[in-house]
Order: C-alpha cells, then structure tokens, then sequence
C-alpha cells in the first residue's frame, strides 16, 4: 500500500514539472538568445550534382529591432549586400550600382537560388508571437533525446501553417524540423548537422535545408569565427552602408 501511494506521488511530481511546449521553445530561444553576432558563413546549394558555393561575412544586433547586414564574397557575388531591419529586406547588386527591395510574392523566393527563402531569413525568433505551441511527445533523433513539439499558425501571415521541431533534451537545441502547408502538404526539412560549444552556450553552426517542391536540391549553411555579444557600430545597419 505504502509503495502503491509512492509512486502515485512520484508520478504526480513528474506531471507537475513536466516542460510545456512554451516553456520548452523559451528555453531554445534563451539557449540562441544574443545581443549581437559576428561570423563568416558558408552556403552550399545542392542541385542535382551540381554544387554552388555562396561564401559571406555577416553581422546582426538584437535590441529595440532585430537588424543584419550580410556582405557576399565569393567571386560571383561579390559585393553584393543583404540589409534586413525588422521585416524590411534590401539587396545591393554592386554591378548595376543599385538597391533592391525585397517584398510580397519575392520573399518566397529562394537567397542566391538556395533553399532558405528571403521569408524564413526575416522571421524572428520570438515564434510564441506567430504559432500555438504544444508538447506531442518525445522521441530520438540520433544520439538526442528530444522532446518533440508541435506549432500551428495563430495568425494569417505566418510563413508556415504548422511546424513539427525536435528539440534536444539536454541542451534544448533543434535537431530537425518539419514545415507544413495548410494542406499538410510537407514543404521544407531542416536537420542540423554540427553543434558547437560557445562560451556557455551549445549552438549549430552546420544546418541543412531541404525544400521538398524542388526536386534534388538542398542547401547546407555553415558557420564559423563566431563572436556573440561584441558591440557594434549601429551606422553599419543602414541604406548608406549597403551603398559603400
């Protein structure tokens, strides 16, 4: 009997402080959470057999609006710039001297032809804003335990109308994710590949994204030289940086 009302009491316990959906996406928001970051990127579009590689230094500050500039470097593009402040996104093509924004049915498009679109470059981290969040389950992706969460649309423009991600256990980082139409048709995979240590945070620096509508295409982004949290010029957020 003694042991009977035990386990009724432990099993209690573990209800009570079992991690809601919220609570588990707050604590991946934290874990990614900066200031601001510096680092020099590598993207590489897969197309059949064909491999295009997109090389860029980037830097982004998080405060009263989330701002990024990112400067290509790779023989093909070079000098060409991306500037996003909030959800506004402006693209510096140094050939013809000109500025380009970025807007309605273009933000589905995909950057440099990859599989990562304009729409899913802008998108704030604050998701609880866009999407419900539950907890579905939990279940193991390679060496992770993760807790499996689903997000589904609250409001009308968001890029997805539901998500499906697994989040890591031990240190609450994304593992994979599933994006889907209202259709449920299944449109983009994002598994990551790499996750470092950095200061006292684990973070992935090595992700691919599959883009389900194209046919044998992925695109495989990497990150490295990472400096979070060093203060930034603010001039260099702007429309006459992007000209220089």
């Amino acid at each position: 009997m003694k042991i009977t009302i035990l386990l009724a009491v432990l099993c209690t316990a573990a209800t009570l402080y079992a991690l809601t959906g919220e609570e588990i996406l707050e604590k991946m928001d934290k874990n990614r959470d900066h200031k601001t970051i510096i680092y020099e990127g590598t993207m590489e579009i897969h197309i059949d057999d064909e491999v295009r590689t997109k090389k860029m230094s980037a830097r982004a500050m998080s405060n009263d609006k989330d701002r990024a500039v990112v400067e290509f470097i790779n023989p093909e593009d070079d000098g060409t710039k991306y500037l996003m402040i909030g959800d506004n996104l402006w693209i510096y093509f140094p050939g013809e001297e000109d500025v380009v924004k970025i807007s309605g049915h273009m933000l589905k498009e995909g950057m440099m032809g990859s599989d990562v679109s304009y729409e899913d470059a802008l998108e704030s981290d604050e998701l609880s804003d866009t999407y419900e969040i539950r907890l579905i389950g939990e279940e193991k992706i390679g060496e992770y335990d993760c807790y499996v969460i689903e997000l589904n649309a609250r409001v009308r423009n968001a890029p997805y109308f539901k998500r499906k991600m697994w989040v890591a256990k031990s240190n609450f980082v994304q593992i994979k994710e599933e994006m889907y139409a209202k259709s449920g048709k299944l449109l983009k995979t994002a598994n990551t590949l790499e996750i470092q240590t950095i200061g006292n945070r684990d973070f992935a620096v090595k992700v691919e994204m599959v883009n389900k509508l194209r046919k044998n295409s992925r695109t495989v982004f990497t990150m490295k030289d990472i400096t979070f949290d060093k203060p930034l010029d603010e001039s260099v957020f702007s429309m006459r940086y992007l000209r220089r």
